[in-house]
């Protein structure tokens, strides 16, 4: 099981950057050349302290205090992946080039050295999953995007059925284990009348590894249940059995969801819901899932409020906590 923690990163496209580049920056080899230009940008904080580097390979890094951080990565792709990681985690950046700068005077320091300002704006959740997208023997639960600045309105309530909740990771091995062995039970549950079955995706497990596979792998959950929701769980199995053996790749991602005939290629590409990815995680983690708890890991089965404790590649195990939850 993957542990629930602070929710990380993703690799977002450009549309979701804000800001724009008033001149070429300049060519920029050491952190000490970095520091130099900053401070004559009008950088405030002079007190920069280089810190400790794991491996060559990893960025040089200044901070001076809480709110200053000067990065040189060791090319513009690791930039660029820092700058996104900054990005969810609801800080603004400048970037260029091999270089990241988190400051609070960032406008005044772009003036002079160029770059462009980066930070994750904030913006509607995906139709019928707020936060999470619900089946039942009618099909889906269509419900409203939670708004931007909002929080998501209770779903309808059907008092003559189990409401069952699974919690995944995209990225998450128990999850593709619970689903390998449990999606068709689920399913015909819900299909059947029998419960609603409510999926909701996190991202706990990001990486620049993984090209930041949860929070990619939920977005793209979020635009399938947006725009093809019928489409959700078989895409949903695909897309964790792929993401065990692949890192996430923006058109392999959407292939897999044309072949359910969802058309997301653009969703998934701009990362259109990473906003509501961020909050719909944090949401997970510090708020009582089904009234009773918060998160604590993935894959998680919430029934009546109590958490699955048993081996998630057991149908029959699951089949006997649904009907019997304990």
């Amino acid at each position: 099981m993957r542990a629930a923690r602070p929710v990380g990163v993703a690799l977002l496209a450009l549309t979701l950057l804000a800001g724009c580049a008033s001149q070429p920056a300049p060519q920029i080899t050491t952190i000490g050349e970095l520091g130099a230009a900053y401070l004559e940008a009008g950088g405030g904080c002079a007190e920069l302290v280089e810190q400790y580097r794991e491996t060559e390979d990893s960025p040089v890094v200044a901070q001076c205090g809480s709110d200053t951080e000067l990065i040189l990565a060791a090319d513009a792709d690791q930039a660029q992946a820092i700058a996104t990681e900054r990005q969810l985690q609801e800080q603004t950046v400048l970037v260029s080039g091999r270089w990241v700068i988190r400051d609070p005077q960032l406008e005044g320091i772009q003036q002079r050295l160029g770059g462009q300002i980066v930070t994750l704006a904030a913006a509607d959740g995906p139709a019928n999953m707020a936060d999470a997208i619900a089946f039942d023997g009618e099909g889906v639960v269509e419900v409203d995007p939670v708004p931007a600045a909002g929080e998501p309105s209770p779903a309808p309530r059907d008092g003559d059925v189990r409401a069952v909740l699974v919690v995944i990771d995209a990225q998450c091995e128990y999850c593709d284990r619970l689903l390998q062995a449990s999606g068709e039970l689920l399913t015909e549950l819900a299909d059947s009348g029998q419960a609603r079955v409510a999926y909701l995706p996190v991202a706990l497990g990001d990486s620049i590894d993984s090209g930041y596979a949860s929070t990619l792998g939920a977005n793209a959950l979020a635009c399938v249940a947006d725009a093809a929701p019928a489409a959700y769980r078989p895409f949903q199995s695909a897309l964790v059995a792929h993401l065990q053996g692949h890192p996430f790749e923006a058109t392999e991602v959407s292939a897999l969801a044309a072949e359910q005939g969802a058309d997301v290629g653009t969703c998934v590409e701009s990362a259109q819901f990473a906003w509501w990815v961020r909050q719909a995680t944090v949401r997970a983690i510090e708020q009582p899932l089904q009234g009773a708890e918060p998160l604590r890991g993935t894959p998680s089965v919430i029934v009546g409020g109590i958490t699955f404790a048993g081996d998630v590649s057991d149908p029959d195990a699951l089949a006997a906590f649904i009907a019997n939850p304990s």
